[in-house]
């Protein structure tokens, strides 16, 4: 006569860790959702160190200075778009609106591509080049109603309408 196993259920000891059906431990659970919750944690961190990377493109290039654009940044809002550009300074001793020394600048623009206009919504100015370094200054556009002005022909603005008007419909 063989001798009889009993089994059980699968169940979760109160000090948190589970028994299989013959007794034996499993994996404790707090390790598990420990694990589960890095494994989530890694994930979201990875996936936002890929996003904030910028894919950055030259507008215009001189000996003292450089404008590139973002183009992921690109928003379309109506006959308008939305993008980042940044410019990078070689000399040195350019100051910022507060007086401070500054070595690259970051600018939000609206462009509106039908009228040939644009408002700069925002900046902010960097100690080092490429947006690095500590934030020196900033300028925020008033909420209320700020006034376009027209891009002039052959400035970066006027190559950045080309770029971003063109690659989708107004």
């Amino acid at each position: 006569m063989q001798p009889k196993v009993k089994l059980r259920l699968p169940t979760i000891e109160p000090d948190g860790h589970q028994v299989c059906g013959l007794g034996v431990d499993l994996i404790p659970m707090y390790l598990f959702v420990y694990v589960q919750r890095f494994v989530f944690g890694l994930c979201v961190f990875v996936a936002l160190i890929g996003a904030a990377q910028a894919e950055w493109a030259e507008l215009m290039k001189d000996d003292d200075i450089t404008y590139v654009w973002d183009k992921d940044s690109v928003r379309a809002v109506h006959v308008s778009r939305i993008a980042w550009t940044m410019t990078n300074l070689t000399a040195k001793g350019v100051k910022a609106p507060n007086g401070e020394e500054y070595l690259s600048s970051m600018a939000r623009w609206r462009i509106n591509c039908k009228t040939d206009s644009f408002i700069k919504l925002s900046e902010s100015f960097y100690a080092k080049a490429d947006g690095k370094g500590r934030e020196v200054a900033f300028y925020e556009a008033a909420d209320w109603r700020p006034r376009d002005a027209a891009i002039r022909p052959g400035s970066y603005l006027s190559l950045l309408k080309k770029q971003i008007c063109t690659s989708a419909p107004a």
